[in-house]
């Protein structure tokens, strides 16, 4: 899979393309790639998908946005699908501003076919939709219809209120997986280890991160898969911190890995966090989360994990 920076008029020759944020990679986001898939074996052609690095939040308003999948990790998932070229647009506000019949001129003219949502938009206050697209441009364009499960649309706000509303454990059907979030562990204040549950911190970066809580976790560290939990929040009890963390401890493991990639999978959230009078009252509730943690976990596949 080739990862190109889009520039005008830079799309090879007889490429059909899905076009997408692709936030999360999620289910209905694979309905449209397969479709570019198929129609792209059947036809002949190469097959492309065409995303952008920035939200149009961050760039417009110029506010701190969160991802399910921020960039690097949305181009990881995107190498499992039977894809030629992904094509990354570098959103910026002279993007955000273009007419969107200029977008479709300069960027899009290459195609043959365009595959995209039902409600995909773009160009200047998002005035191109797939209307314009049907009837200005050259090239054929495949809209995809919503695909909805449960009674809601499958897409990123749903999952982001589920992740932001700590239902993690609803979001599998929908994201293909369990959300997972990764980052280097960092040195924190090591006051876990007083209580005999070392914690590894992680700095999550552009991760969107699950309402504050703990939670039962599976962790991956150097390949393989750790049972765990971990707490979201500002450690109120010991160690009162004025930015959130995300911080795990891992059931059965005594490695040294500070500096280590670690990826953690949230799998159901046990309860809100709370202050507690002091270190005895916390390690006794950590010892009760410890216990729940592990019945949930006990039954879990670690290729459950991933789909």
């Amino acid at each position: 899979m080739n990862i190109i920076t889009l520039s005008p008029h830079k799309i090879k020759p007889n490429t059909i393309a899905a076009i997408g944020f692709f936030d999360g990679v999620h289910k209905a986001h694979e309905v449209l790639i397969e479709r570019t898939i198929n129609r792209g074996h059947a036809l002949g052609l190469r097959k492309a998908i065409i995303t952008f690095d920035k939200h149009p939040k961050h760039v417009l308003f110029d506010i701190d946005y969160y991802y399910i999948t921020p960039l690097e990790e949305k181009l990881e998932k995107l190498k499992r699908f039977d894809i030629d070229d992904v094509y990354v647009i570098r959103f910026d506000k002279d993007k955000a501003s273009m007419d969107p019949k200029n977008f479709i001129d300069e960027y899009l003219s290459n195609l043959r076919i365009l595959v995209c949502g039902f409600d995909f938009t773009f160009g200047k206050r998002a005035s191109g939709n797939v209307g314009l697209l049907k009837t200005y441009a050259a090239f054929e364009t495949d809209v995809v219809d919503e695909q909805t499960m449960g009674g809601y649309k499958i897409g990123s706000t749903h999952i982001r209120d589920l992740i932001r509303g700590g239902v993690v454990d609803e979001i599998p059907p929908v994201l293909g997986h369990y959300y997972t979030i990764k980052g280097n562990v960092i040195h924190g204040k090591k006051k876990g280890r007083t209580i005999s549950y070392p914690t590894a911190n992680i700095a999550p970066g552009d991760y969107l991160i699950p309402k504050k809580g703990v939670y039962a976790t599976m962790s991956k560290v150097k390949g393989k898969w750790y049972q765990s939990m971990s707490s979201v929040g500002y450690n109120p009890t010991l160690n009162q911190s004025e930015t959130i963390s995300v911080e795990s401890y891992l059931f059965d493991f005594n490695d040294d890995i500070y500096g280590q990639t670690i990826e953690t999978a949230f799998i159901k959230r046990l309860r809100n966090e709370k202050k507690f009078e002091g270190a005895k009252a916390l390690k006794a509730q950590i010892d009760e989360d410890g216990r729940q943690a592990l019945e949930i976990l006990k039954g879990l596949s670690h290729d459950a994990l991933v789909y």
